[in-house]
């Protein structure tokens, strides 16, 4: 037991001295492991009071405030919900069409975003047919998009 917490502390100290910088300057490589091959992910960033996304249809990375989206639910001018409808819509189309490929909306949680993650997941759940993943994050991971 001495000997573990002894480890913990020495961890912890050694942690403060790690400047953020070099914490910062990582970058995250996602790899899909046990996933088909013919799922493509849709990144979505849930952060604390907005939702970050690539737009496949404008080919630009847009922003919705949490506000907005919340305003969209209630069906004001439902500009994301929209997006998750095309998606899906593609999504039927490609499989009709071709057969298995799949745009897969993949939710990646910050810390602060869990609220927004729940919103957009019960949005996402009625639709029907198309499907979502969670994948939590640290404060200081970045994706790129695709």
């Amino acid at each position: 037991m001495g000997v573990l917490a002894f480890l913990s502390i020495s961890f912890l100290i050694i942690s403060r001295f790690t400047p953020d910088k070099i914490v910062q300057q990582r970058q995250i490589e996602f790899e899909w492991i046990g996933a088909p091959e013919y799922v493509e992910p849709i990144y979505i960033k849930c952060l604390g009071d907005y939702i970050e996304y690539y737009n496949l249809f404008s080919n630009r990375e847009e922003r919705i405030a949490l506000e907005d989206l919340l305003r969209e639910v209630k069906g004001e001018n439902p500009v994301f919900i929209s997006y998750l409808l095309r998606v899906d819509r593609l999504n039927k189309e490609i499989k009709r069409n071709f057969g298995q490929t799949e745009h897969f909306p993949l939710l990646l949680v910050y810390p602060d975003g869990v609220l927004a993650s729940e919103i957009l997941t019960s949005i996402i759940e009625q639709i029907d047919g198309l499907n979502a993943g969670l994948e939590p994050m640290m404060p200081h991971w970045e994706v790129p998009y695709r």
